[in-house]
C-alpha cells in the first residue's frame, strides 16, 4: 500500500493558493506506507503538507553511525543513497533472515554495478518479527554478504544510528558484549554499541572486547577493500566542513567544533589556523612540515627485506608513496625472492593456506577440491534484540 499527498505549496497551472484545500493535480509525494515511522492522513484533509525528508533523515543517520566509529580509527564515507520512493527493490517481510538474503542478491545484482562500495544498510520501517531490530552476516566486510538489514525502531536517531553501527560491527568481525566487556567510564553508565540488546538509554562506544576483536580482524583478516580510500568527489552531498574528510577548497578538516582537538587548523572554518603550516600527516609535527636533514626523519620505517623507507622531504605534510625493493631479489637470507614489498616463500604460502604443523603435498589435492577450500566461507547470524526489559 502506497500513500500519496502533495508536497507543500504545491499550485497547480490556473489554481491560486489556498490554506485547507488541495487539488488531486500537480506534484504528489509518494511514499511506502509501511516505511513510514509516523502517521499521515489523506489527501482530503488539511495537515498533509508536510514533505518527510527521508533524504536528510537517513544522511543523518550515517553521520552519527560514523562518529561512532571515530574513536576506533574507523572512517565511515557515505557514498550512496538508494530511496525506494515508489516500490521496494526486493520484497521487505517481517522475516528479517529472509530480508537479509534478498537484500544482499539485490546488492550483488543491482547496487554494486552502479555505486562502488564496501557495505551496505537497509534501513526499513517494517517491524520485524519478535524483538529483532537488526541482521548481519559475521566477518562479512569485502565480501558478497557485506551489509544488513536495520529497523528504523525510534525517531530518534541516535538509536537507529547505534543499530546501523552494531550491525556493521558484526560485518567486521565483532561479537556480542559479555560481561566482562568494559564500555567507557562505569560513573556514564551507558551501554556498549555491541551489546545484544538495546535498551531506554542507546549506546555511544565500543568496549574494550569490540576494540580488540576490530584490531585483530583487520591483521588476520586484512580486509583489502578498507584500504581503498574513496576520492571525496564520490562523499554523498557533497564536501561539508567538520565531516573529518579532506576535499576541495579545505586546508583542514578535523571534525565538527565539539569534536576537534588540533589547534593547528580551525574546525569552523577548515582552514589552517594563524602562522600553521599544516595540521595532519606523517610529516607534520607542531603545526610545522618536518624539515629534511641529510634523509634522517623517517616517516614510515622499513617493514621487512623488500621494504624501503621513506623520509619527509622538508615540502609536504604527508609522507611519500610506499617504494620497495626491486622485484626478484633475494631475501630472507636466499628463502625468497622480493615480489611488490613482500618476500613470499612457499613454505610460509603453505602455512597461511592449512595452518602451522605438518608439510602437506599440494600436488595431491585435485583442483576443484583445491578451489573450493580456498573461496569457502562461513558465515553466522548476528541479529540485535530490544530489552525485554523497558
Amino acid at each position: 500500500m502506497y500513500l500519496v499527498e502533495p508536497l507543500a505549496d504545491a499550485v497547480q497551472w490556473g489554481d491560486t493558493p489556498s490554506s485547507g484545500a488541495h487539488s488531486d493535480e500537480g506534484p504528489h509525494a509518494v511514499y511506502n506506507y509501511k516505511h513510514l515511522r509516523r502517521k499521515r492522513s489523506s489527501c482530503s484533509h488539511g495537515n498533509t503538507t508536510t514533505f518527510y525528508d527521508h533524504g536528510a533523515r537517513l544522511s543523518g543517520l550515517f553521520k552519527l553511525g560514523s562518529l561512532l566509529y571515530r574513536p576506533v580509527g574507523v572512517r565511515v564515507m557515505l557514498v550512496g543513497l538508494d530511496i525506494w520512493s515508489y516500490r521496494d527493490q526486493v520484497d521487505v517481510s517481517n522475516n528479517p533472515e529472509l530480508t537479509l538474503n534478498r537484500f544482499l542478491e539485490w546488492r550483488q545484482r543491482s547496487l554494486l554495478p552502479r555505486i562502488k562500495h564496501d557495505n551496505a544498510q537497509l534501513i526499513t520501517g517494517v517491524d520485524f518479527d519478535g524483538s529483532t531490530v537488526g541482521l548481519a552476516n559475521t566477518d562479512a566486510m569485502c565480501t558478497s554478504k557485506s551489509g544488513a538489514v536495520n529497523e528504523d525502531h525510534n525517531t530518534n536517531s541516535i538509536g537507529v544510528a547505534s543499530t546501523i553501527a552494531h550491525e556493521m560491527g558484526h560485518n567486521l568481525g565483532l561479537s556480542h558484549d559479555t560481561e566482562n566487556c568494559v564500555c567507557g567510564s562505569l560513573t556514564t553508565k551507558r551501554g556498549c554499541i555491541m551489546s545484544e540488546s538495546v535498551g531506554i538509554v542507546y549506546p555511544e562506544q565500543f568496549s574494550s572486547c569490540s576494540q580488540q576483536q576490530l584490531s585483530r580482524f583487520l591483521e588476520e583478516v586484512n580486509p583489502a577493500c578498507l584500504l581503498d580510500t574513496p576520492s571525496t568527489n564520490r562523499v554523498y552531498g557533497g564536501p561539508v566542513c567538520g565531516n573529518a574528510f579532506l576535499e576541495p577548497g579545505e586546508e583542514c578538516d578535523c571534525g565538527t567544533v565539539e569534536e576537534c582537538k588540533n589547534p593547528c587548523c580551525n574546525a569552523t572554518t577548515c582552514k589552517l589556523s594563524a602562522g600553521a603550516q599544516c595540521a595532519a600527516g606523517e610529516c607534520c609535527h607542531n603545526c610545522s612540515v618536518r624539515a629534511s636533514v641529510l634523509g634522517t626523519c623517517v616517516c614510515r620505517p622499513k617493514t621487512g627485506d623488500c621494504d624501503l623507507p621513506e623520509y619527509c622531504t622538508g615540502f609536504s605534510a604527508s609522507c611519500p608513496a610506499d617504494a620497495y625493493s626491486q622485484n626478484g631479489l633475494p631475501c630472507n637470507s636466499g628463502r625468497g625472492y622480493c615480489y611488490n614489498g613482500q618476500c613470499p616463500s612457499q613454505q610460509q604460502h603453505c602455512k597461511r593456506l592449512w595452518g602451522p604443523g605438518k608439510p602437506r603435498l599440494l600436488v595431491s589435492v585435485p583442483p576443484l577440491l583445491f578451489h573450493q577450500k580456498l573461496t569457502q566461507i562461513a558465515f553466522s547470524w548476528a541479529l540485535r534484540q530490544r530489552c525485554s526489559v523497558w
